[in-house]
């Protein structure tokens, strides 16, 4: 909005300026024309500067009281007031015991916030073993609306969020923040913070939803609700229960389990301290970033042509959409399969990328019990779900591109791909993170890292979300993927037969 009135008052300012100087008799008219169209311009925008200013304001309050909440969260699960066990059942409660009242009731409230006590007693609601506590239930309609999209109901969401154990993948005491895992790692359940929380409801929900509904072949993540955990705690802490109120999003898991994973990249098109750290290096799924994929990947990653101008549509709509709503510090999720070199690759990373980051820590719950469920055959498969793979997303026709290895791709729902080694790939990804504004907060943090190092402020990821989505587009069409010609060869297939003996005889 800024940008559009400094563009509008250099109009008006131009056009005065250019009736002025025909005649000096006119002067004074047009200094008196030129006023009076500014302060009307002005009267006009005053209710969105106004507006801007408020939002600014809230988002600045926001943020302090997140810090805060997360470092009171921090001191209850030290001192064992708050535990995370606790958590992850009613969680379970709360959520199946909604999901299941908006299936089977017919007579469905319009407000958009639903909450429900859960003593342990029992009663309207289930009995259970853990202290007492509140449930909310955030959109129930449009969440609902939006699993029709997806293709799946309220019973299928409750089955895998409730059947077995939540896995726990983040240390609440160390970091603040929870993310769980469901037993058959289809879904991630994690803390929003209260002004994403906000953010949604506002404005992101509606417009997410009539997104999805136009656009079903959309690789944005998927989010199935949102809901908020409120404990009993004495009022002697000074906290009283409507204070403290955890809430979290259910988001699809776009990892895939029946696979082994050769690579992961969280990629953003930005370049200043894009290297994974030391400590995430070392692991086993190590989260790789943007430079580190410029090194392991040079020459980038070659798709058949039709598949790549699909993509663009789809990934540039994805983005336009993000930054109509001023979103940015987004991420493509991008997994690899390696069918021909199972050897995962290493890069030493520079001296700035021994900085630890609770966000990587994020991304690799999201694997890391892939292959114990591989083995456990008390859970469906995933395709239960009916969610769209990402060769059904593009609408693949298989006999276009016969250089690819497609009986993977028609099997496991990936992109086919080649690296610069001519190796065969299957490729999943999305774009993860989609909540975060370019809001004052983030204002006043680039125009910090402005004076801190002016010159490579435009390759950091805190930027404008018009300069973010465009950069971000280039990155992924110019550096990452790209049309494959129709002379491209790839391994053989003695090569592959003699590493997946097993699913060739299958």
């Amino acid at each position: 909005m800024r940008r559009a009135i400094k563009d509008k008052l250099s109009g008006i300012l131009d056009d005065s300026q250019a009736g002025g100087t025909t005649q000096s008799s006119q002067t004074n008219d047009g200094r008196r024309q030129m006023t009076d169209r500014v302060v009307g311009f002005v009267r006009e925008k005053s209710g969105q500067i106004a507006s801007t200013v408020q939002e600014h304001v809230s988002s600045m309050t926001d943020m302090t009281g997140a810090l805060a909440k997360q470092k009171l969260l921090q001191t209850l699960f030290s001192s064992g007031v708050v535990q995370s066990e606790h958590i992850r059942h009613a969680l379970q409660i709360g959520i199946g015991y909604f999901l299941d009242q908006h299936s089977h009731t017919s007579d469905q409230s319009n407000a958009y916030t639903r909450r429900e006590k859960f003593p342990t007693k029992g009663g309207t609601t289930p009995s259970h073993s853990i202290p007492d506590f509140d449930i909310e239930a955030y959109g129930l309609d449009t969440f609902n609306a939006l699993l029709t999209l997806y293709g799946i109901n309220c019973e299928t969401l409750r089955s895998h969020i409730c059947t077995g154990e939540l896995k726990e993948i983040v240390n609440p005491s160390s970091s603040g923040s929870l993310l769980y895992l469901t037993s058959d790692s289809t879904y991630l359940v994690k803390t929003v913070r209260d002004y994403d929380a906000r953010f949604i409801q506002q404005k992101f929900l509606q417009e997410y939803f009539h997104y999805i509904q136009q656009t079903p072949g959309t690789f944005l993540a998927k989010l199935f609700g949102v809901y908020g955990y409120i404990p009993y705690i004495s009022q002697q802490r000074g906290i009283t229960v409507d204070s403290f109120t955890l809430r979290f999003g259910i988001f699809a898991n776009i990892i895939p389990t029946n696979l082994d994973i050769h690579e992961k990249y969280d990629l953003k098109g930005s370049s200043y301290k894009r290297d994974a750290n030391f400590s995430e290096r070392i692991k086993s799924s190590a989260t790789f970033k943007d430079n580190d994929f410029r090194e392991i990947h040079p020459q980038g990653l070659k798709i058949p042509k039709q598949i790549y101008h699909h993509l663009k549509q789809i990934l540039t709509s994805d983005s336009e959409f993000l930054e109509k709503l001023n979103i940015m510090d987004y991420s493509l999720l991008l997994i690899i399969h390696n069918m021909d070199n199972p050897i995962k690759p290493t890069r030493s990373g520079s001296f700035e990328a021994l900085m630890g980051s609770v966000r990587d820590t994020l991304l690799l719950g999201m694997t890391e019990l892939r292959a114990k469920n591989q083995t456990n055959s008390l859970y469906e498969p995933k395709e239960r779900l009916r969610l769209r793979r990402p060769n059904e997303t593009l609408g693949f026709v298989y006999e276009e591109i016969p250089k690819f290895d497609v009986e993977y791709a028609k099997e496991f729902g990936g992109i086919p791909a080649i690296n610069g080694k001519g190796e065969r790939l299957l490729l999943f990804l999305g774009i993860i993170d989609i909540l975060q504004t370019f809001d004052i907060c983030k204002v006043m943090q680039r125009q910090y890292q402005t004076v801190e190092n002016r010159d490579v402020v435009d390759e950091r990821s805190i930027v404008e979300a018009d300069f973010y989505a465009r950069r971000f587009k280039e990155f992924l069409f110019e550096r990452v993927f790209h049309p494959a010609d129709e002379e491209i060869s790839t391994v053989n297939k003695q090569h592959r037969s003699s590493l997946y003996p097993e699913i060739l005889s299958s």
